[in-house]
């Protein structure tokens, strides 16, 4: 091969990666969007704002709330289940701000010169037996108020079930 193939070789894949890497950073940066008509697509360094924190709280809400109303809940029903939501909503509204507060003192424990790297782990392993107790409490409520519902309703719920899996795995 000529020399002269070589440098025109050479200068086309350098060309064509720094195109590339020019194109990461201004993608992953504010740099394509100075005025913030489009947000960044990593706003925090790609973690969920609070205002997305909130929206998907509210989504999920909203979501269970469009399946009970067709279910036609009777009274008792009713009950378990706003006992379910209201369980789900107290935790939802008060665990990204507890999730926030974690992240924030295990970044200011890491940033120090000899981090407390035990009292980290203790902390973690507290925040995940809360989590796993709250878990369990909430699927004992969703038993409870799955077993409340009659066979036709069940089936609605069953139904809805694996169409979102069909979705999801497909």
């Amino acid at each position: 091969m000529r020399t002269r193939n070589k440098v025109f070789i050479g200068s086309g894949i350098f060309l064509f990666m720094t195109l590339i890497i020019g194109y990461g950073l201004v993608v992953g940066s504010n740099w394509g969007d100075p005025g913030g008509i489009f947000p960044s697509r990593f706003p925090g360094r790609g973690f969920h704002s609070a205002s997305h924190q909130k929206d998907i709280a509210e989504f999920i809400l909203w979501r269970m709330d469009k399946l009970a109303r067709t279910l036609h809940l009777n009274e008792a029903q009713k009950a378990k289940y706003e006992g379910l939501k209201n369980n789900l909503s107290s935790r939802l509204s008060t665990g990204f701000e507890e999730r926030r507060q974690l992240r924030a003192r295990f970044l200011e424990e890491l940033n120090k010169e000899n981090p407390d790297v035990q009292g980290l782990v203790e902390s973690a392993k507290t925040r995940i037996n809360d989590f796993s107790g709250f878990l369990s409490n909430n699927l004992d409520l969703l038993a409870d108020f799955y077993n409340s519902l009659d066979g036709d309703q069940k089936r609605l719920i069953n139904t809805e079930i694996r169409e979102r899996m069909a979705q999801h795995h497909s």
